[in-house]
């Protein structure tokens, strides 16, 4: 399952901030039975070029990387009354969950399907295509998804099964924070949400209050994420769910995680973590491990890291977890590759990836072709990089994943990018744009119009670059990522600057640097203000520029972001010389 939890990562070569977006893979989830965790990847810095060079940032979409809990009881589990059917719908039913677990999902659909028969009750038929719908959202076909969670409403409302129908407004939440139309998702979430408090299901609700916490998270509005998820934990804490309060606590975590307040971040997965040990949920006990490992290699602190990823590493196989084994094999080839040893962070990936055969996990399988790609093209191998990454491709479009499809295509862009090949860079990233269109991914296609936008900048297309990022801008607005809508605002601000407009380069990472602020991203604001004091360098307001690198570095220090403090030392170094200081 590999669907939408990403990661933000930003890097500057020389003197110079670039927010530019790029697309990267995207990491496997693990399913569990109340929650999916998912486990974040961070990008690799590209290699650094010449001073005064446009740098090539790598910049993912929210949610940012660590474990995030999706509370998922009603909508994976709703089964209503069908392990009791007569045998010819029972017996269907129970192989196709035993399918659903070993990740069978077309088979199991097929099975799903037969367990529609005369006597098949309303409530029968909805539990059947919530089942149907959540097989296809595992197989990120977000259409079929959506239509079966449509076509679940009918039966529900005839059988008046207020459980079912929650669930399907749940679900539908679920697809549309997916496919980026946030609004949307927080609507169907509050309906559901309604329903559970009209009929006093306080675990629903805070199932639902949980959910639309991730979704203002991904809006880019931490405060009312942390609100939701207070609600939901007091909820939890009031009926005695243990479980679900580990949950919120993580969620809390990924949070405080995004506003760069990485000490609540750890004690947050601390009391999970606690939790966890108490309830003897040692899946849990590894998530957490795992998220304080991801949490540890923010603020550069990578033995740490390594050793809560291989606390986690043990746990899960000690109880025989396959899929979190290669989890934590993948994280720990994280790690080792922001160490720089690229060539351990290669076998840890080739590791998970035999996990990921021997288990069918061909997401997963997918996924660390796409890691391995990385580290080549951080090693300069883009050959063996295109390889990896068309491996991966293959994969996707095999199994019929066409938002993996689309971001492979992307990463095949980027390469071809930083080879020069700027035409099949192009090339890449609009079959991925056509991807992204087809399957309704609002923030895909902003994505690949900002990548778009920056191959244009490269090739000195000025004014078709900021045509395509005003493209990204309008459509990171509609659907409500705040994020976005920054990122492309300091996008434009670059190109403002490379056509001499300095005032205009100005007030657009401001701009940005406003949107940052209101949202807490404090790496986000610290690049625009690195961006800013690009600009006020090539005004001659040297002593501006100056002030605004060091606020710059400030807030680097403070976030533990090791990149960001060296450029930002590396650039106060230049300007100090400059100065003659």
């Amino acid at each position: 399952m590999g669907w939408w939890w990403l990661g933000i990562a930003a890097a500057i070569i020389g003197i110079l901030w670039a927010i530019d977006m790029w697309l990267l893979p995207r990491p496997v989830l693990r399913p569990l039975v109340l929650r999916i965790f998912g486990k974040g990847k961070k990008p690799p810095l590209p290699a650094p070029g010449d001073e005064g060079s446009q740098s090539i940032t790598l910049q993912i979409p929210p949610p940012p990387s660590g474990t995030w809990r999706v509370e998922a009881r009603l909508t994976i589990d709703y089964v209503d009354g069908l392990p009791q059917a007569p045998p010819k719908i029972r017996d269907p039913f129970l192989e196709a969950r035993q399918l659903e677990k070993a990740n069978k999902y077309r088979e199991a659909i097929k099975l799903y399907e037969a367990c529609f028969q005369p006597e098949t009750t309303p409530s029968q038929r909805a539990a059947l295509h919530i089942l149907i719908g959540n097989c296809f959202l595992r197989l990120s076909e977000l259409e079929e998804a959506e239509g079966h969670y449509r076509q679940a409403e009918k039966p529900a409302r005839e059988g008046n099964d207020l459980q079912a129908l929650s669930a399907a407004l749940g679900n539908m939440g679920n697809v549309y924070r997916i496919k980026g139309k946030l609004n949307k998702a927080l609507e169907h979430h509050q309906q559901a949400l309604q329903i559970h408090r009209d009929t006093g299901n306080r675990e629903g609700e805070a199932t639902q209050l949980g959910n639309m916490g991730i979704v203002y998270q991904i809006k880019g509005e931490p405060d009312q994420a942390l609100e939701h998820h207070q609600q939901a934990l007091k909820i939890h804490r009031d009926i005695g769910n243990r479980q679900g309060e580990a949950n919120q606590l993580g969620n809390m975590g990924v949070v405080y995680k995004t506003k760069g307040k990485l000490d609540k971040a750890v004690e947050h997965y601390q009391q999970a973590l606690k939790i966890h040990r108490d309830i003897g949920n040692r899946e849990g006990e590894a998530g957490d491990l795992s998220s304080m490992g991801i949490v540890y290699q923010t603020k550069g602190e990578l033995d740490k890291a390594l050793e809560h990823h291989q606390q986690a590493l043990k746990i899960d196989r000690d109880i025989g977890n396959r899929e979190g084994e290669a989890s934590n094999l993948g994280s720990m080839g994280n790690v080792y590759q922001t160490k720089g040893e690229l060539d351990k962070a290669l076998e840890h990936y080739q590791q998970a990836l035999q996990i990921h055969r021997d288990i069918g996990n061909r997401v997963g399988e997918a996924n660390q072709w796409g890691n391995m790609g990385v580290v080549y093209k951080t090693k300069g191998k883009l050959g063996e990089a295109l390889e990896h990454y068309q491996q991966a491709l293959q994969i996707h479009r095999d199994i019929g994943n066409r938002q993996g499809e689309a971001n492979d295509l992307g990463n095949m862009g980027i390469v071809y990018g930083i080879k020069g090949e700027l035409d099949k860079a192009l090339e890449h990233c609009q079959q991925a744009l056509k991807i992204h269109r087809d399957i309704g991914n609002r923030e895909g296609e902003a994505n690949q119009l900002g990548n778009m936008g920056n191959v244009y900048r490269i090739k000195g297309e000025l004014d078709k670059a900021l045509e395509h990022h005003q493209q990204a801008l309008q459509i990171h607005r509609d659907i409500g990522n705040r994020g976005g809508e920054a990122t492309q605002l300091g996008n434009m601000g670059i190109v403002y600057r490379i056509k001499g407009e300095l005032d205009k380069a100005l007030e657009h990472h401001q701009q940005a640097l406003k949107i940052h602020r209101d949202i807490g991203n404090r790496e986000g604001e610290a690049n625009q203000l690195g961006n800013m004091g690009i600009v006020y360098k090539a005004k001659g307001e040297l002593d501006k520029a100056l002030e605004h690198h060091q606020q710059a570095l400030k807030i680097f220090e403070r976030i533990g972001a090791q990149e960001g403090m060296e450029i930002a030392r590396r650039n106060i170094a230049a300007l100090s010389k400059a100065r003659g200081s």
